[in-house]
């Protein structure tokens, strides 16, 4: 019958453990049967050859009863026979009935003791072993020994060996189930762990002092897998809030431009207006219209910042007579404001590689942040200049500037200073994030720089070689 396979590891371990255990067994005292069994058949060969030697020896001094006498002993029965023909005249032999007698193996076929033991050959008899050999006067003699003992001696350790292996397999289960499961403890720990993080307690971890083994080594990484998948859990759940956040913020822009559309609309429909009226109504549509359709294109502009998927016409572009422009078109915008562009004279001025179309957007976008913040008679300065390998162009305006508590705040999406860069003096709070992606886009950065009055942005831009 098949025994069912164990589910738990540390069972798996137990019985690998005691099946190696039970081959080793059965290998190594099949071997030492064998090689005792061997051990003592040589032994009792030995005894007889070195007996007919020594009767060899005493054979001239010593008469046939005492010659027999000084051989047998130890297991060794001697029979010295005269030969009478075909047959055998016991002269002397162990105690027994004297008479004729043949040795097992049947007729006596003596063969005369060499000078060596090497020749002299032993026989057997079912368990009986025996050597035949003549001496003097025409005397045969026969030595034999009864190998029973022998095998009766290797079958009671086959028996001890059995009972001693089976002890020792069921104390090395015993050990081996105790030291597999205190050895595996930190396995149950990761799964009791991991039962408790399922259930809600992200926090735990195992904290394996050693990291030195190979459960110390996997509860370090079971830990470091914890971290990383709460750090990616908590990105996303971040990732979340930002896009519902966005979405929020997005329709809430969004409808104010949507509601005055709504309102000038039910307004041509439900009242009679003169032109001029109507002409009113419809610049405030258009106008309502144009806000909306930027806000989409800054969203637009956000999102494929956010993927990497702004493309760029590279270039090489001028950013002082870049700046010139711009400004001039800011001029036209807020009249009651001051413009200057601090740039230098020699020509070429600073030049970088990139798409002018986004780099003028970065401008236009700074410039309006100034002008809506810079109060009637103020500043704006815009400066381009070279430094090292680098092209900084900076925008300041006189206006209040941004407190160092936000100064974080203005580069987020639909983030928002102080009151005088509020909604309805600013825009919707996505120029400063758009200047700063399109600035990173072409490897370089938009920071707030410190100024002792009002703001002061810089971009920092690689310079063309």
């Amino acid at each position: 019958m098949r025994l069912p396979r164990p589910e738990s590891l540390r069972g798996r371990v137990t019985w690998a453990v005691l099946a190696l255990l039970a081959v080793i067994l059965v290998v190594l005292f099949t071997a030492v049967d064998i090689a005792l069994a061997a051990r003592l058949q040589g032994d009792a060969r030995t005894r007889l050859t070195d007996r007919v030697a020594l009767a060899t020896q005493l054979d001239p001094q010593l008469s046939a009863q005492q010659l027999v006498d000084r051989l047998r002993g130890d297991g060794v029965t001697a029979r010295l026979c005269v030969r009478d023909g075909g047959g055998c005249v016991a002269a002397a032999s162990d105690p027994a009935p004297p008479g004729r007698r043949t040795p097992p193996g049947g007729e006596i076929r003596p063969r005369r003791a060499a000078g060596t033991q090497a020749e002299v050959p032993v026989e057997t008899a079912g368990s009986v072993i025996f050597v035949r050999t003549e001496l003097r006067g025409n005397q045969v003699l026969t030595l034999s020994l009864d190998t029973t003992q022998i095998t009766d001696a290797v079958h009671r350790l086959i028996v001890l060996e059995v009972i001693g292996g089976l002890l020792a397999l069921l104390l090395a289960g015993f050990a081996s189930a105790r030291v597999s499961r205190a050895a595996l403890r930190p396995l149950e720990d990761m799964t009791a762990l991991a039962g408790q993080i399922a259930a809600g307690d992200r926090g735990r971890r195992l904290g394996h002092q050693r990291t030195d083994s190979e459960l110390g080594r996997t509860a370090a990484a079971f830990d470091s897998m914890l971290d990383e998948l709460e750090a990616a859990l908590a990105t996303a759940n971040a990732a979340e809030a930002g896009m519902r956040s966005f979405l929020a913020d997005a329709s809430h822009e969004l409808r104010t431009p949507m509601a005055g559309l709504q309102a000038n609309a039910e307004l041509l429909l439900r009242e009679e207006l003169d032109r001029p009226e109507r002409e009113r109504v419809a610049v405030a549509m258009i106008r309502e219209t144009r806000r909306a359709a930027r806000l989409v294109d800054d969203l637009l502009t956000m999102a494929r910042l956010g993927q990497g998927g702004v493309r760029l016409a590279t270039e090489r572009v001028d950013l002082a007579r870049l700046a010139e422009a711009e400004v001039a078109r800011a001029r036209m915008l807020a009249p009651s404001l001051t413009f200057t562009v601090a740039a230098p004279t020699a020509e070429p001025g600073p030049v970088v590689l990139g798409d002018p179309l986004r780099l003028g957007q970065i401008l236009t976008n700074l410039l309006d942040n100034a002008r809506h913040a810079t109060p009637a008679g103020g500043t704006v300065t815009v400066d381009v200049r070279r430094s090292g390998g680098q092209v900084l162009l900076e925008v300041a305006d006189t206006g209040p500037g941004v407190p160092a508590t936000e100064q974080a705040l203005i580069f987020e999406r639909f983030g928002r200073g102080d009151a005088s860069r509020s909604r309805d003096t600013g825009g919707a709070g996505l120029g400063l994030p758009i200047a700063r992606g399109l600035a990173v886009a072409h490897g370089g950065d938009l920071t707030y720089a410190d100024s002792p009055a009002g703001a002061r942005f810089r971009v920092d831009l690689p310079a063309a070689t």
